[in-house]
């Protein structure tokens, strides 16, 4: 064999092993889970472009009605995290089968944080108001003081699982919760120059929202169902006395009963998304759609 061709199948195999290692350097990037969009946001701010980060439910779909499918427990149980809210129902269900799968970690993000208790608000015969207490409010990421601690166990965590990449998701962290702070002073600042103490909402995903800015929430839906009649009028009522126009509706529900209050009101409602990705423009559009200073 001439020498000319030996040097070129040389270069022809060095070649493709090259693009071989490459491709499983690809193909190798880590996995981790996230429950819903709101927890992609964070992971991907503290982790950059180290993970691939995938999310069980998608854009558009209520965490109330999901069920994964087979394909996702199978990456789930190939993956390398599992970052849960910890308090949703379909997170519950998963828990026990997950945390059995070797070499994998489940977080709950819901350990550490000042949970409340579900609570709505509704006006009652002889004009008295009542407390409805229910299951612990899952939607801890509505705040920016559970937005910091959650940030800082998904640090942690990740550091733990690469710790050759500590320093640069502690460094990360860091920006993120300067980040947090920007938007919490945002938020303030929209609700602070309204003066707007009350809101109404379709259903009840503001509770944590509500506790840090000083707000109360009323809610449209009751205990998970459609309002009656009744239940409609106590809460246009509620409204009118606190001279409450808009009412916020979430992407993932039906606008019905909202339209119905609105227009006892001769007001609109605003779509409001707690559940998207970009967790600050979510609660910067949620603090407009409060004052009403929102298109």
């Amino acid at each position: 064999m001439k020498k000319p061709l030996v040097i070129a199948i040389f270069s022809f195999v060095l070649f493709a092993m090259a693009g071989c290692t490459t491709n499983q350097k690809v193909g190798k990037t880590p996995t981790v889970f996230v429950s819903i969009q709101p927890l992609k946001y964070f992971v991907e701010r503290i982790a950059d472009s180290t993970l691939q980060v995938k999310v069980l439910v998608p854009p558009g779909s209520s965490p109330e009605m999901f069920e994964p499918t087979p394909r996702q427990m199978t990456e789930l149980s190939e993956t390398k995290a599992y970052f849960a809210i910890g308090l949703l129902d379909f997170e519950k269900g998963m828990e026990a089968k997950l945390r059995d799968i070797a070499n994998f970690r489940y977080i709950d993000l819901s350990q550490g944080l000042n949970l409340i208790e579900g609570e709505c608000h509704h006006q009652h015969e002889q004009n008295a108001e009542e407390h409805h207490h229910h299951a612990v409010d899952p939607h801890t990421w509505m705040s920016a003081a559970n937005a910091k601690l959650m940030a800082q166990n998904i640090a942690k965590t990740l550091g733990s699982l690469f710790p050759e990449m500590e320093s640069e998701f502690s460094a990360n962290l860091n920006h993120l919760m300067a980040e947090i702070d920007s938007v919490d002073r945002a938020v303030r600042s929209i609700l602070d120059s309204s003066g707007r103490k009350t809101f109404v909402i379709y259903h009840p995903a503001l509770g944590y929202f509500a506790r840090d800015y000083g707000l109360t929430q009323l809610s449209i839906e009751f205990e998970g169902k459609n309002p009656s009649a009744k239940g409609v009028m106590e809460v246009v009522e509620r409204c009118r006395a606190e001279g409450i126009s808009v009412v916020l509706s979430q992407s993932q529900f039906d606008t019905h009963n909202a339209q119905m209050v609105a227009r006892e009101l001769n007001g609109r409602v605003v779509k409001v998304d707690q559940l998207q990705e970009n967790w600050p423009e979510s609660m910067i559009q949620i603090a407009k759609a409060i004052t009403g200073n929102i298109e």
